[in-house]
Order: structure tokens, then sequence, then C-alpha cells
């Protein structure tokens, strides 16, 4: 048996002995030989998992993850936590960082001097934290991090070239990671990324030697539907046509109203229909009947909500039956979300791009 077939037998055991497909095998093997590596791969097809048993093919090192928003990393830490694997994240200004507490499996922070990253098979960070924050680029750089760090990876690393150049422009420095870990393989991970893409993607990284892994973005189990909505000099009536039916049926079914994702197209429509929902459903919007905000049926979710009810929405959405039936969105919620429960995406139109499309229907029939 080879190096890597042991190595690869090791890691599945220690994750929980799973069956991998065969591009995940491939991105595992091209990595362990030290190759960097663009994959792209369906949503809900696995991708996390090939980063999370990367620390395990190298006994027990340390991976790098670089994720787009902070409700990704939280649900990863929260995922691996379950699995008892040592995970946390650093905080954007690298002050502190998050780890799951195993008592109680509620993230709390920790100051960064108490940080040791032999400690931790993961560790999440922000693009502006490894492009901005000088502190820790030292600590990268130190002789200690240089021999704990085996891989970095990037995660949804379509937003690249999505959000590089004006809205989040540290996302167009990450290649500053290829200069502080120059002997390690580096990993780029996405959903969606077209050919002009993978080359761009390349030469901001500077990854060398690159190795490609794709797969068919092809879900059958998920069905699309184009519905007519009024134009948009009927604003509320707009609203109302979408989001009254949504509120009659959850009213009437409750627990057993199909997990949806409505995505909306501004913060406004968002905060107009979460309204008219409490609105019409009244006492029916809570289960159990306690009117504390634990207990409703229905969510909203955007990047300037609380931290608490983000982590809320996030665990109730990881569980096989959620209490949570609807959630009114922004595209905040769902980068890499592990939601196997959810049946229905609804966009109020369409994302600005056939990429994005794919990547927020993506996330439903992933149970």
């Amino acid at each position: 048996m080879s190096d890597f077939c042991t190595a690869l037998k090791t890691a599945t055991n220690i994750y929980g002995d799973i069956k991998l497909k065969e591009e995940q095998r491939e991105v595992l093997q091209y990595v362990y030989e030290g190759r960097d590596c663009i994959a792209v791969l369906p949503t809900g097809f696995g991708k996390s998992v090939i980063f999370h048993l990367i620390p395990f093919l190298f006994q027990h090192r340390s991976v790098i993850v670089v994720a787009p928003i902070s409700a990704l990393m939280e649900d990863q830490l929260l995922s691996l936590s379950e699995m008892n694997i040592n995970s946390c994240s650093l905080a954007m200004d690298g002050a502190f960082f998050n780890i799951v507490c195993m008592e109680d499996k509620c993230i709390k922070t920790v100051n960064i001097d108490h940080f040791n990253m032999a400690d931790y098979r993961l560790l999440y960070v922000h693009p502006e934290t490894v492009t901005t924050n000088s502190k820790l680029r030292r600590m990268l750089l130190t002789k200690k991090v240089q021999q704990q760090v085996c891989c970095v990876v990037i995660d949804e690393v379509h937003m690249v070239s999505e959000w590089g150049d004006s809205f989040r422009p540290s996302f167009s420095k990450l290649g500053e990671l290829t200069a502080i870990f120059p002997r390690i393989p580096h990993l780029a991970l996405t959903a969606t990324a077209t050919p002009k893409c993978i080359e761009e993607l390349c030469e901001i990284l500077q990854l060398r030697d690159v190795k490609l892994v794709t797969s068919n973005p092809d879900r059958p189990n998920i069905y699309y539907e184009i519905k007519t909505r009024l134009p948009n000099v009927k604003k509320y009536d707009k609203y109302d046509d979408l989001i009254k039916p949504l509120c009659i049926e959850l009213k009437s079914l409750k627990s057993t109203f199909p997990v949806t994702i409505c995505y909306m197209d501004s913060l406004e429509s968002l905060a107009y229909c979460y309204q008219f929902a409490e609105e019409f459903l009244g006492e029916d919007a809570y289960e159990p009947v306690e009117q504390v905000p634990e207990n409703r049926i229905f969510a909203m979710f955007h990047k300037d909500y609380t931290t608490r009810m983000k982590t809320h929405i996030i665990m109730e959405l990881r569980k096989p039956e959620p209490k949570i039936r609807l959630v009114l969105a922004t595209v905040a919620l769902g980068i890499g979300l592990n939601a196997p429960r959810v049946n229905h995406i609804i966009h109020i139109r369409p994302p600005t791009s056939l990429e994005k499309y794919m990547q927020e229907s993506g996330r439903a029939g992933r149970g």
C-alpha cells in the first residue's frame, strides 16, 4: 500500500471512516504530494471534508483556511466540534480567537496571547486578517508555525475575483500567503469558476504548476421553476405577492413547512417581508408559544444582525428538523452553510451571474 493510501486510511478513520468520492480523493492526493490545486466541485459535494482531512494526512499538523464570512466559520467550528476536532477562527482584527466550548457547544472568545497553532487542526481566518495584521504575519513567519502548518486552503475562492477589486480588496492580496508559506501546497475550492476565472486565480494567488479537479455541476435532485413577479412600480404589491402565500402555508403547516431560504433583493424588502410575516402569523409565529426570538419559526439573516441570533439561526438550520422553517436572507447567509434540511430556495430576483445563481440554488437538496 502506498504512503498516500496509508495516510488516507488513517485520516478517514479519525474523521469517521467516510467513503470519499473520486474527486475528493484526487484533490487529497495532489495535496499530499505537495502540489497546488484548484478544485471546482458542486455545492453539497463535500468540499469541506477535503480540508478537514488534510491535517490527519500529515500526522496531526495544522491547516489554515481562508474563508469569506464569519457565519461560514462558525458553522464549520460547530461541525468540527461534534467530531471532537479542535479548530478555531481568528477575529478580523486579530485581537482574539474563537473556539467552541465543549461543555455547552457555544462559541467563546479567547485573547490571542493564549493562541498556540499546534493546539488546533484547522485555523479559520478572514482575508483581511492575514493581509493587513502585522502581528499575525510575524507569527506566521516564525519557525514553529512554519513547521506546524501543512497546507493553506482558500474556501469559496471565486470571491477573490468577485470581491477583490473594490468591495474587499484583501481578497486580491491572498497571493501573499504563497510567499509566506512557499514550501507547502495551496488548495483553492469553489463550486463555480469559469476557465477565465481559473486563469485569473492562478495569477492572483501565485499558484505554481496547478492541478485542476472538476466535477459536473448538475444536481439532478433540484427542480427549477420560474414565476413572473409584479413590476417594480408596484413595489409593495410585489413584496406582498411573494410573502403572503409563504405565510399562509407556514401558518397552516408550521413545523412541517418545507425549510425555505428566501433571498431578498435589499435590506428594505427583507425588513418589509419580515414585518409582514410577524403581523400575519401573530402567535402562530412561535413554537412553543412563548414569544421569545429563539422560538420563532421564521427568521431574518443579514450581515448586521446580532452575532447571537446569527449563530442561533445557523445552529437551527444544521439540525435534522430545524425549528426555523423560513429564513428571509441576504447573500450573507449560505456560503458553505451545512443545512441538510433546506428544501426550497426562492430568489426575489435573479443574482447578478449564473455562477452566483448556481451557488445559492445549490443550497437546496443537500440532505
